[in-house]
């Protein structure tokens, strides 16, 4: 099965509506026609989705919120909603980031509130999975199982086909390199064969998967050779049009050697 490759980035909270479209004029003239070929998806501030969305309307680029509030609407001072985000021309969500995790004290139970709430608004899945601190740097297959199954408790496969999922060990947050590729490989080896056992084996080849963590063009080959790696999601270099889009070329090149071998 032909998936399509993904470059994704989440801005976090550093970059103004102003900036974010510098950005994107930036990368844009230096990515070419490269977003027709890698589906990209960038992630900025709430406050910057609206006229990202609008700068956006004739571009294969697509938006993502940061995360979305676990409940539908009323009165929740200062959360935002996934019909809100959508709204606002969001296409995806993505859920389960580590900082929300640590400081705000997010559960998987809360991850998969708020995953029900994003497939009702219409929205896309990016859920970030993988092993965290506490459980070493190995890829724990029962963590990841165990994970996987709480945050995706009462989903159906459909949805999930269309999903991608974002693997990301804690402790690679802020290194100064990505996960070894054969971590990597072995992360995402069970997380697809959880899939295969909960959705069936057409949904969970149908899945992307993406690495994030510390991934910088440097590192971008070794990771893209991988089989079950889809692509990359970058955070500070995500930030960077000219590096952002050096990461997309890498990711389409990748791809186009990986068909090129079958």
């Amino acid at each position: 099965m032909s998936r399509k490759p993904v470059a994704l980035t989440n801005w976090k909270m550093e970059m103004t509506i102003a900036a974010s479209l510098a950005f994107l004029r930036r990368f844009q003239a230096q990515a070419g026609d490269l977003s027709s070929q890698v589906q990209v998806i960038l992630c900025p501030p709430y406050t910057a989705l609206y006229a990202m969305a609008q700068a956006l309307a004739d571009s294969p680029i697509e938006l993502g919120a940061q995360t979305v509030s676990a409940v539908a609407g009323g009165a929740h001072t200062g959360e935002i909603s996934a019909q809100l985000v959508a709204d606002a021309g969001a296409h995806w969500a993505q859920l389960g980031h580590w900082e929300l995790r640590r400081h705000r004290g997010e559960t998987d139970e809360m991850v998969n509130r708020k995953v029900h709430r994003a497939l009702e608004a219409g929205l896309g899945l990016i859920l970030l999975v993988g092993e965290g601190q506490e459980e070493g740097a190995d890829p724990v297959a029962p963590a990841l199982r165990r994970q996987l199954g709480r945050v995706l408790a009462g989903c159906s496969a459909e949805p999930i086909s269309r999903s991608i999922l974002l693997y990301e060990p804690e402790w690679t947050i802020g290194a100064a390199e990505p996960a070894p590729p054969q971590h990597v490989a072995a992360g995402c080896r069970i997380i697809r064969s959880w899939l295969a056992e909960r959705f069936g084996q057409d949904t969970a080849q149908a899945v992307r998967l993406v690495y994030g963590g510390s991934v910088a063009p440097a590192y971008a080959r070794d990771l893209l050779a991988l089989a079950d790696v889809d692509g990359l999601g970058a955070g500070r270099k995500g930030r960077d049009p000219d590096a952002f889009a050096e990461i997309v070329r890498l990711i389409a090149l990748g791809r186009a050697q990986r068909t090129d071998t079958r």
